[in-house]
C-alpha cells in the first residue's frame, strides 16, 4: 500500500483495489498474477481466500494463478513484474501487506500499519529496467510458468520471443527514460544479466543465481558486500572461505548485513542454527587469513518496545563496487537448488565511459545502504566510500551510541546448547542440495520428515525447552 503525503487526497492505495480500479477505468487493460501455492504449514501467515478475492470480488480481467513447482517442498519464490512488454520490476519485494517503510526505518511511524495495526520497519532493494529486451525476456518466462499451472497462455499478451529467459554474462541491453518520481539510482543503459534457480525434475535444476554468487565471490579483489534476509548456505559459506584461504590473492573487506535474529521458531529451526555456525566459521576463518569480516544488523531509529531492529528482506550482492546483483536469491540452500530465484545482474569489465560509470553508480548505491542502515546523511557518509580498512571503520561506527549499524552478536547461550547435541547442517527445511544427476530435491515435503531428522527434531525440543 501507499503511504505518505504525496498520495493524492481520496486515492486507493490498497493494491488489490488499485490494481481492480485500473481495469475499470482501462478496457484494454489485462493483469495477470501467479502467486506461490504455499503448503498449509504456511497458512496462518498468509491472506486467506485469496481465490475467492480474486475471482469473485474483481475484474474479470485481474486474472490470479497459484502456481506450484514440480519438487516437493519447493516454492515459487521469484519477484517480478513486466508492464506493456517494456518496463519490468525484479529484486526482492513481495506484492503483500507489511512491506511498506522508508528509508528512515523509525521505530514508530505512524504511516507503517496494516490493518489498523503498526507493523515492523521494513528494509528491501528492487530494480527496475527500461526497455523491451528484459521485459519480453521475463514476459516469456512468465508465460511458461501461468501455462504450466492454469493449463493454458494467458490471453492477450505481446508476441514473445523464440526461448525463455536465460543466464548468461551480457545478454542483453536495456535503455529508456526513467520513471518519473520514482527516486531511484540510475545506472543508465547498458548490458545486464539474467539468473534463475529453477527446480526441475530427475537433477534437471537450473542454478544459474548460486553460479552467479560463486563466480562473483572467487572474482573478488577488494570487496564483498552482502545484504541477505538469511545466510544458511553450505555452497556460499565454501566459496568465501575458498577465496579467504586462496594463496597469493589480497586481502578483502567482506560487510554482511543480516538481521538481527531469527523471527520464529520455525525460521530458527530452518536457518537460524546454520547461520550462527557459518558466521562462526568464517569470522574464525577470516582471523586466521588476514581479512577484514563484519556481519552486521541494522537497528531502529529511535526506541519503540515493539521494535529494536529493521527487518532486512533484501538480497544483493556487490563485489569491488564494478558488480552487482539484486534479486529474489537468499543464502541459503533453499535459494541455491529447490525455490524458483531470479537475480539481475550488472558488471563493469573495462575502462570504457560506460564502465567507469557503472563502477561510480554501483559505489554511489553501495554508500547509499550503508548509509541508511548507519542513519547517516551528508557529510556522514565519507567514511563509507573508500574500501581500505572499511569494516574497522563501520566497527568504530558501530561502537558510538546511538549508532543504527550494530555488529552480529555470537551465537546465544541456547544456541550453542542446542548445536551441541545436533549437527544444524542435518536440520529440516533447508537441507543441502548436492549438484550432479540424480534428485535434485528431497522425496519428502517439509511436513513429513525423514526418521533422522525427526530424531534430531526431537532432540532439539528438548534442550529448547531446557533452557
Amino acid at each position: 500500500m501507499l503511504r505518505g503525503p504525496e498520495v493524492p487526497s481520496g486515492a486507493e492505495v490498497r493494491f488489490l483495489k488499485f490494481l481492480n480500479g485500473l481495469c475499470e477505468e482501462k478496457p484494454a487493460l489485462r493483469i495477470y498474477i501467479l502467486a506461490w501455492d504455499f503448503h498449509l504449514v504456511f497458512a496462518h501467515e498468509r491472506e486467506w481466500m485469496q481465490r475467492v478475492l480474486f475471482h469473485w470480488m474483481t475484474n474479470p480481467r485481474l486474472r490470479f494463478q497459484f502456481h506450484n513447482t514440480p519438487l516437493a517442498g519447493s516454492s515459487h519464490h521469484q519477484k517480478f513484474v513486466v508492464v506493456d512488454g517494456a518496463l519490468t520490476f525484479v529484486g526482492g519485494i513481495d506484492l503483500c501487506e507489511a512491506r511498506w517503510d522508508d528509508r528512515y526505518h523509525r521505530a514508530d511511524n505512524p504511516w507503517r500499519v496494516s490493518r489498523g495495526a503498526p507493523v515492523k520497519p521494513y528494509h528491501d532493494v528492487q530494480a527496475y529496467l527500461v526497455g523491451v529486451d528484459p521485459a519480453r525476456r521475463l514476459q516469456a518466462l512468465f508465460v511458461e510458468r501461468w501455462t504450466s499451472s492454469a493449463g493454458a497462455p494467458p490471453e492477450g499478451l505481446a508476441p514473445l520471443p523464440a526461448t525463455p529467459a536465460g543466464s548468461t554474462r551480457r545478454p542483453s541491453n536495456h535503455s529508456g527514460t526513467p520513471l518519473p518520481g520514482a527516486g531511484a539510482m540510475s545506472f543508465g543503459a547498458g548490458p545486464i544479466a539474467l539468473s534463475r534457480t529453477d527446480p526441475r525434475a530427475n537433477g534437471a535444476t537450473l542454478r544459474e543465481v548460486e553460479h552467479l554468487f560463486v563466480d562473483a565471490l572467487d572474482a573478488a579483489q577488494h570487496l564483498i558486500y552482502i545484504e541477505t534476509q538469511y545466510f544458511s548456505s553450505r555452497r556460499i559459506q565454501q566459496a568465501l572461505l575458498a577465496r579467504m584461504r586462496a594463496p597469493g590473492r589480497p586481502p578483502l573487506q567482506i560487510v554482511v548485513i543480516v538481521n538481527e535474529r531469527a523471527e520464529a521458531l520455525k525460521e530458527e529451526l530452518a536457518v537460524g542454527l546454520r547461520q550462527a555456525e557459518i558466521v562462526e566459521h568464517l569470522r574464525r576463518a577470516a582471523r586466521d587469513t588476514g581479512h577484514a569480516l563484519g556481519f552486521y544488523y541494522s537497528a531502529c531509529d529511535g526506541s519503540s518496545e515493539a521494535f529494536r531492529a529493521t527487518y532486512i528482506h533484501s538480497k544483493l550482492m556487490i563485489v569491488d563496487d564494478r558488480f552487482l546483483t539484486v534479486g529474489s536469491a537468499n543464502l541459503t540452500n533453499r535459494s541455491m537448488a529447490l525455490d524458483s530465484e531470479l537475480h539481475v545482474s550488472w558488471e563493469a569489465v573495462g575502462t570504457a565511459p560506460a564502465d567507469r560509470r557503472l563502477r561510480r553508480a554501483i559505489r554511489r548505491l553501495r554508500v547509499s545502504l550503508l548509509a541508511e542502515h548507519s542513519g547517516l546523511a551528508g557529510l556522514g557518509i565519507r567514511p563509507l566510500v573508500r574500501v581500505a580498512a572499511l569494516v574497522a571503520r563501520l566497527d568504530a561506527l558501530a561502537s558510538r551510541p546511538p549508532a543504527r549499524l550494530q555488529p552480529l552478536s555470537p551465537p546465544t547461550a541456547t544456541q550453542r546448547a542446542v548445536m551441541e547435541l545436533v549437527e544444524p547442517q542435518e536440520l529440516p527445511f533447508d537441507s543441502e542440495i548436492p549438484e550432479g544427476p540424480g534428485p535434485s530435491a528431497r522425496d519428502e515435503p517439509d511436513d513429513q520428515l525423514p526418521p533422522r531428522p525427526r530424531t534430531i527434531l526431537g532432540r532439539l525440543m528438548t534442550a529448547l525447552r531446557r533452557r
